[in-house]
């Protein structure tokens, strides 16, 4: 094993896993009582700190599985491959600002 793709297939095959276990408490959360829904609910679970680790796991987790299947999507393609390192970086920077967006938005409700 060489390189970064083995291991980026990896945390891919675990981070689908982890969505899978996330999400499921994420339905279970907001669908297992009808009041948790309204916008008051919603303010005041997330003003939770447990509540705000959680989601900024699910955005994590979310974010790399997304950002990493569309960096491979586009290595898997001829210009893609001409040019890794400029796709590696570029998608690792759009990461990182979306998920300092999202993480800016979760923490300062």
């Amino acid at each position: 094993m060489r390189g970064f793709e083995p291991l980026a297939w990896l945390l891919q095959a675990v981070t689908g896993l982890l969505m899978v276990i996330l999400i499921t408490v994420h339905f279970f959360v907001t669908h297992s009582a009808h009041d948790l829904l309204s916008y008051e609910s919603v303010v005041e679970r997330l003003s939770g700190f447990g509540y705000r680790l959680f989601y900024a796991l699910l955005l994590l987790v979310v974010s790399f599985h997304a950002f990493n299947g569309l960096r491979a999507i586009i290595l898997d393609t001829e210009s893609g491959m001409k040019r890794k390192r400029l796709v590696n970086v570029s998608v690792f920077l759009i990461a990182l600002v979306a998920v300092a967006y999202g993480l800016f938005l979760l923490f300062r409700l």
